[in-house]
């Protein structure tokens, strides 16, 4: 890697950054569990407690505020939503499966629980988040959604290796909301693992007129200059991704 020491000094600025969101994250589980020793019965306060706690990955307890939350309505589908997300940080793709299905059932017209199911689907190359993306493409009015939706077929598409595809659902995602940034991303690293550098230095550069605050873009972009011998260019990409988020260090 040519610019393998450029961002060293990264490490030790993004790590202390990371110490204090953390320390943070903690205080205000702190605080919530301290409001709701004082108010019991607030369905408020522990559902801001849930999400806190998964927050710091507190997966167990969590779900304890869950069940509690579920225990006054057990068909509360954005509480059941919030249960296969937690449950599918924690690791068990089964059982969030099951919740947000439970979610999709007790509230058909929320498209969130569809929306994670077809992802994990995608993740998983089965087939099935084809049929859940068409479903909520042909239903939904919402720009979002559909894009969503067409991304997740992008993704799906990638993962079995059907690349035209994969890049026909990333472009139609764009057509349909340009300012979907991930569809950039994702485009633009299929034509790069195809060798393809300068045509996914395009789809980069794209996402970079769209969004000049978008720090990945600069960073894929730094990437496919590389690639092409550019080292100067290639430099001030890496240098832009750097000044937008320091995660972008090289290793």
């Amino acid at each position: 890697m040519l610019f393998a020491g450029l961002f060293m000094i990264a490490c030790n600025s993004g790590n202390e950054s990371v110490q204090d969101e953390k320390a943070a994250d903690l205080a205000t589980v702190a605080t919530l569990q301290q409001k709701l020793r004082l108010a019991p019965d607030s369905l408020g306060i522990r559902y801001q407690l849930m999400n806190a706690l998964a927050k710091v990955q507190d997966y167990k307890n969590a779900l304890l505020q869950n069940d509690t939350l579920l225990m006054d309505d057990d068909a509360n589908a954005p509480v059941l939503y919030r249960r296969g997300a937690i449950l599918l940080e924690s690791g068990d793709t089964s059982a969030a499966i099951a919740a947000l299905r439970q979610s999709s059932a007790a509230a058909p017209m929320f498209s969130e629980p569809l929306l994670q199911l077809a992802a994990i689907y995608a993740n998983q190359g089965n087939a099935e988040a084809i049929q859940i993306a068409d479903t909520l493409i042909r239903g939904s009015r919402e720009i979002r959604t559909t894009s969503q939706a067409r991304f997740i077929k992008g993704l799906y598409y990638s993962n079995i290796n059907d690349n035209p595809a994969a890049i026909a659902a990333f472009d139609e995602c764009i057509q349909n909301d340009y300012t979907f940034l991930e569809a950039y991303i994702e485009k633009g690293l299929l034509r790069y693992d195809e060798k393809k550098y300068q045509e996914a230095l395009a789809v980069f550069e794209r996402a970079i007129q769209v969004s000049n605050t978008f720090a990945e873009a600069y960073y894929q972009a730094g990437r496919c200059q590389e690639a092409l011998g550019n080292e100067n260019e290639a430099k001030e990409y890496y240098q832009k991704a750097y000044g937008l988020d320091k995660r972008f260090e090289l290793k």
